[in-house]
């Protein structure tokens, strides 16, 4: 038994432990006056015998203490009639009301709780299920701009790619949402071209890229990473679709790409910085944050899920996010790849 244990039940019987002992100070008075010879022999036998009914009395009450603890444990854990009818009888009768009271609420909210997990597993399975519905659509609206280009104005094209891009975004957003929401959530690693990979993001936004004027520079070289292909291209296509709708209007923008190695960290990098207006240094910790959208009144538009889900990925693929800004001037991001030997991994 713990000393915690101890000091608890010591603490709720000290008045009877008191009164124990003021009961043996008087029969010891007695003894001294009636029985002075044999005084020590009668003392010492009290004594010990008063110990002896404080120690048993002690563990009598730790074992219903601990019986009790368990008994009242299992009813909240699962408030059946079985559990509610223990710990009655561990209690006693004069409790009877309230524990019955309680196992009609427990009851009640735990019925509440699983029916709000039903709802939610088959909210989750429609979302699902309507992203998946959605993509068709999606993919023949492109195929319809990409064949009908000539017949549109430069300006229609580009408003429509525009609208086409914004829906899948959305659309991508929350397929990875529900995934991320799975108690498992399963990864194809695999050798990824770091160049070629952010080539066909951008490719795919090109429409944005011109509409908002935004120039990309390139300063990569190939490094050899190792992860999830389609995880990888939507966490860029997150950065770049902030980098083109926060771009400075005023000036000729830009989105500027690097690649190297770290050697403090040992691990290579992707560096994507653009000129465009920024965050403030108060909002900066914060950007990742699900549905934080700051104090820049360019971002009240924006649901704050965007860089909330490339940082989960981030951290699901092992990779590492620095952000740096400063307000009015840009905005940079890096990340940081681990090295993985992939031979190995296979």
């Amino acid at each position: 038994m713990k000393l915690g244990d101890w000091l608890s039940i010591l603490k709720g019987a000290w008045f009877w432990i008191l009164i124990l002992c003021m009961g043996n100070v008087f029969f010891i008075f007695l003894a001294w006056v009636a029985y002075p010879e044999t005084f020590e022999l009668l003392v010492g036998i009290m004594i010990v015998f008063s110990i002896g009914s404080i120690v048993f009395g002690i563990m009598l009450e730790w074992k219903r203490q601990r019986r009790r603890d368990e008994v009242f444990y299992n009813f909240f854990r699962e408030p059946s009639l079985e559990h509610e009818s223990e710990l009655l009888e561990s209690t006693g009768k004069l409790h009877k009301e309230k524990i019955n009271y309680l196992g009609n609420k427990l009851w009640e909210l735990n019925n509440q709780l699983d029916e709000a997990k039903l709802q939610s597993i088959e909210y989750e399975e429609f979302i699902e299920s309507w992203v998946h519905e959605i993509k068709a659509p999606v993919s023949l609206a492109n195929l319809v701009l990409e064949n009908r280009k000539e017949e549109m104005s430069e300006l229609v094209y580009q408003r429509l790619e525009h609208a086409r891009i914004k829906i899948s975004d959305n659309v991508e957003q929350i397929l990875f949402y529900a995934r991320l929401q799975a108690s498992h959530v399963d990864y194809c690693l695999e050798r990824i071209s770091l160049n070629s990979c952010c080539k066909d993001v951008l490719l795919e936004l090109q429409a944005l890229l011109d509409e908002k004027e935004v120039k990309v520079i390139f300063q990569m070289e190939d490094v050899p990473i190792v992860s999830d292909k389609k995880a990888l291209q939507f966490i860029f296509t997150q950065i770049f679709v902030n980098g083109a709708k926060y771009s400075n209007e005023k000036i000729d923008s830009f989105i500027w790409l690097k690649t190297g190695f770290d050697s403090i960290k040992n691990r290579y990098y992707l560096r994507i910085s653009d000129n465009g207006i920024g965050v403030r240094l108060s909002d900066l910790p914060f950007i990742c944050d699900k549905g934080f959208t700051g104090n820049n009144p360019n971002r009240k538009q924006s649901t704050g899920i965007g860089l909330y889900l490339v940082k989960k990925l981030c951290d699901e693929l092992q990779i590492e996010i620095e952000v740096e800004s400063e307000y009015g001037k840009g905005f940079t991001i890096q990340l940081l790849f681990p090295i993985i030997d992939y031979k190995f991994k296979q």
